[in-house]
C-alpha cells in the first residue's frame, strides 16, 4: 500500500465522518462518500510495483546489500510500521463512519451502501467485459469481411486476365 494514498483515503474517511453530524439527509454527503469510499477501494487495489533505480541499485550493490527488493517495497521497519499503523487507521476510520451512518439514519445503512455499491461496481464491470467482447467480435467480423473481399477481388481480376489472355490468343 502506499502511504499517501492510505493516508488521502484517512482524510477522506474522517470529513465524512465530521460532515454527517451536521448533514439533514445522506444526499448532502454523498459526494464525500463517494470520494471516500473510491480512495479506500484504490488502497486496498494497489500493490506497488516500482522498481528501485539504477542508482540505488548501484549503491547497494556496492555495499554489499544483496537483498532482492524489486517490487518497490521498503523493508525498513519504520517505514513498514508506518504502513500497518495507517492501514489500521483506515480500518477503524471506516468502522468509525459505519457507526455515524447506522446511528443517523438507522441500522444496516452503512451495510446497505456497500453492498449496493459493489452490485453497481461489479455490473459495470460486468459492461465493460461485454462491450470489450462485442468490439473483440466487431473486429473479427471485419477482418473477415476484408479477407472475404480480398478473395474476391482476386477471383475478379484471375477471371480478367485469364479473359484477356484468351482474347489475345484466339
Amino acid at each position: 500500500m502506499v502511504l499517501a494514498e492510505i493516508s488521502l483515503a484517512i482524510a477522506a474517511v474522517k470529513s465524512v465522518g465530521g460532515a454527517i453530524d451536521s448533514a439533514k439527509t445522506l444526499i448532502e454527503i454523498s459526494g464525500q462518500l463517494d470520494k471516500a469510499f473510491s480512495l479506500t477501494s484504490q488502497v486496498e487495489d494497489t500493490t506497488p510495483n516500482k522498481p528501485k533505480g539504477q542508482t540505488q541499485a548501484r549503491i547497494e550493490q556496492n555495499l554489499e546489500k544483496f537483498e532482492d527488493n524489486t517490487d518497490g517495497q521498503s523493508t525498513s521497519f519504520a517505514a513498514i510500521a508506518q504502513e500497518v499503523t495507517d492501514a489500521k487507521a483506515l480500518k477503524m476510520a471506516l468502522y468509525t463512519l459505519k457507526i455515524k451512518l447506522n446511528n443517523k439514519w438507522g441500522p444496516d445503512t452503512y451495510d446497505t451502501i456497500i453492498k449496493l455499491r459493489e452490485e453497481r461496481l461489479e455490473k459495470a464491470a460486468k459492461a465493460r467485459s461485454a462491450f470489450a467482447q462485442r468490439q473483440r467480435e466487431i473486429k473479427k467480423k471485419r477482418k473477415h469481411f476484408f479477407f472475404e473481399m480480398l478473395k474476391a477481388i482476386g477471383l475478379i481480376i484471375a477471371v480478367s486476365g485469364m479473359f484477356w489472355w484468351l482474347m489475345q490468343n484466339y
